[in-house]
C-alpha cells in the first residue's frame, strides 16, 4: 500500500506541473470562446469514439457519468493516468503545414469507499488555446502591414465525485426447458446516482498585434488579454442496468445520462495595450513607446453553458459455456454554446452555436479474465478489441471568404486495444491504447481543414492479491 500511495503523490505532482506547461493544441480554431474543448476521454473510451455514458466497467474510471463510481469493485481502488497526442495537417486550398503535440492528459483516482458507494478524484484540462494566425496587407506587390493573433494557455479542471446505488435487486425465476429439465433465469436491477463537483482554474492568453513591415511608416501596436477563471461547477449523473443470466444466455442492458447546469463562473481579465517600435516577429528588438491602457484584475464572469448527455449500452455475454463478451454502445451529447458570454463591462459578440455529438462503438473480448484465470487461454483472446465512429457539429461558426458564417464539423473513426496485465496476481490492472483518424473543417471558401491522427495511452492500476482497501481488520 505504501508504494501505491507514493505512486499517487508522484502522479498528482506531475499532472499539476504539466497542466501549466504543456501546449495542448495548435489549432487556429482555438481562437474562439475559451479555446478548443478537451473532448479527449481516457484511452479506453477514446478508442470507442468517446462512448461511455452507460458503461459500468469497474476496471476504468468513467468521469463522463459520475453515477458509474458505485460500480467500482469493493476494496479495489483504481489509479488511472492518461496521455494523448495529435498529429495534424492543416490545409487551405493553397498550402499546408504539419503540427504535432503529445503530453499528459489526465490523472484519476477511483475509490470504492463502502458497499454501494464509490468516489473519484481527478485532474484534467478543460480547454486549450494554442494558435498563431497572420493576415497581410499587400500594396503594389509588396507586403506593407501584418495582423497577428496569438493564443496560449487554457483552462484546467479538478473534480471530486461521489456515487451511490440505492437500488440493487436480484431475482430468480424457475423455468421449464424441453418439458423436463429445470433451470433458473437470474436477473438484477441496479440504479445508481452520482454527482461531480468541478473546480475550473487557469488562464487563456490572447494577443493581437499590428505591425508595419517598414518601421518608418509608423508605430506598431499590440493588445494583450489574459482571461483567468476560478470557480466551481457541478455535474449530475444517473445509471440504470438490467442484467440477466441463464444456462444458455447472458447479457445486460444499461442506460446512462448526465446533466451539467449552465453557470456564470467568476473570471478576471488583465488588459495591456501599447504602441512599440521594432518587431516581435521580424528579428527587430521591440521597445514600448507608449502605454495606451493597463487594467489588472477586472472581475467579471463567463457563461459556461448547460450540457446534456445520454447513452445506451447492450452487452452480450458472458454465457455459462462461452466466455466472450460483446458491448455495443451509443452516445448523444449536446451543449448550448450559443448562450456563451463574457461579461467584463464591455460589449461581447457571441458567434458560437450549440454543439451536438453523435457516436457509436463496439467492444469485443474473446475470453473474459475470470474464465482466463481458470482455463489455459492465449494472450490475444484476453485483449479487449474496440472500434467506434463519431460525428460532431461543433460550436464553431467561421466567417468565410464569401463573408458568410460557415459551420465547422468533425468526423472520426477510432479503434484500440485494452490489454489486461497481472493475470496471475488477481488484479484488474490494464493498459489501453487508442487511435483516431479524423477530419475537422473544410478547405472550401477560404477556410482551414485539419486532418489528424489522435493517439491515446492509458494505464489503470488496481491492487493485487490480498491488498484490500477500506477493510476493518480483526485480530484474535
Amino acid at each position: 500500500m505504501l508504494k501505491l500511495k507514493h505512486l499517487f503523490t508522484f502522479a498528482l505532482f506531475v499532472q499539476f506541473s504539466l497542466t501549466f506547461s504543456q501546449k495542448g493544441t495548435h489549432s487556429p480554431y482555438s481562437i474562439f470562446g475559451i479555446g478548443e474543448l478537451n473532448t479527449n476521454q481516457y484511452a479506453g473510451y477514446a478508442a470507442m469514439a468517446g462512448v461511455g455514458m452507460a458503461n459500468t466497467d469497474s476496471t476504468m474510471i468513467n468521469q463522463m457519468n459520475p453515477a458509474s463510481y458505485s460500480y467500482l469493485h469493493r476494496h479495489k481502488p483504481v489509479f488511472q493516468v492518461g496521455m494523448n497526442g495529435r498529429l495534424s495537417r492543416f490545409e487551405t486550398s493553397a498550402t499546408s503545414t504539419d503540427q504535432r503535440h503529445f503530453g499528459l492528459n489526465q490523472f484519476q483516482l477511483g475509490l470504492p469507499i463502502k458497499k454501494r458507494w464509490g468516489a473519484a478524484f481527478g485532474v484534467k484540462p478543460y480547454s486549450f488555446s494554442g494558435y498563431t494566425v497572420s493576415n497581410y496587407v499587400v500594396e503594389e506587390g509588396d507586403t506593407t502591414q501584418q495582423f497577428i493573433n496569438e493564443g496560449s494557455g487554457g483552462i484546467s479542471m479538478v473534480y471530486l465525485g461521489v456515487s451511490a446505488m440505492p437500488i440493487k435487486k436480484s431475482m430468480r425465476k424457475p423455468k421449464i426447458k424441453d418439458g423436463d429439465t429445470l433451470y433458473v433465469v437470474r436477473s438484477s436491477h441496479k440504479l445508481s446516482l452520482g454527482v461531480n463537483g468541478n473546480y475550473l482554474f487557469g488562464s487563456a492568453i490572447r494577443k493581437r498585434s499590428f505591425e508595419y513591415v517598414w518601421p518608418i511608416l509608423g508605430w506598431n501596436s499590440r493588445v494583450e488579454k489574459s482571461l483567468r477563471v476560478s470557480d466551481f461547477m457541478v455535474d449530475f449523473g444517473v445509471n440504470y442496468e438490467y442484467l440477466f443470466q441463464s444456462d444458455s444466455t447472458g447479457g445486460a442492458f444499461s442506460f446512462g445520462a448526465a446533466y451539467s447546469p449552465g453557470r456564470s463562473v467568476r473570471a478576471f481579465e488583465d488588459l495591456l495595450s501599447y504602441t512599440y517600435s521594432g518587431s516581435f516577429y521580424n528579428g527587430l528588438a521591440p521597445s514600448i513607446t507608449d502605454t495606451i491602457e493597463h487594467v489588472l484584475d477586472n472581475q467579471g464572469t463567463i457563461r459556461i453553458p448547460e450540457s446534456y448527455k445520454v447513452g445506451l449500452e447492450y452487452r452480450i455475454g458472458p454465457k455459462r459455456n462461452k466466455s466472450s463478451v460483446v458491448r455495443i454502445g451509443a452516445d448523444i451529447k449536446y451543449q448550448r454554446w450559443s448562450t456563451y458570454s463574457e461579461n467584463f463591462g464591455s460589449s461581447f459578440d457571441n458567434n458560437l452555436k450549440d454543439r451536438l455529438s453523435l457516436s457509436a462503438a463496439l467492444e469485443w473480448t474473446p475470453q473474459t479474465i475470470v474464465t482466463a484465470r481458470s482455463n489455459s487461454s492465449s494472450f490475444l483472446s484476453r485483449i479487449h478489441y474496440r472500434i467506434g465512429f463519431d460525428y460532431t457539429q461543433t460550436e464553431l461558426q467561421v466567417l468565410n471568404s464569401q463573408e458568410e458564417f460557415q459551420s465547422i464539423d468533425d468526423y472520426g473513426m477510432s479503434f484500440g486495444l485494452g490489454i489486461p496485465v497481472g493475470l496471475m496476481i488477481n488484479s484488474n490492472t490494464n493498459i489501453n491504447f487508442g487511435a483516431k483518424f479524423g477530419k475537422l473543417g473544410t478547405t472550401d471558401n477560404g477556410l482551414i481543414q485539419e486532418r489528424y491522427i489522435g493517439l491515446y495511452f492509458g494505464l489503470s492500476i488496481t491492487p493485487g492479491r490480498g491488498n484490500y482497501w477500506f477493510v476493518k481488520r480483526k485480530y484474535n
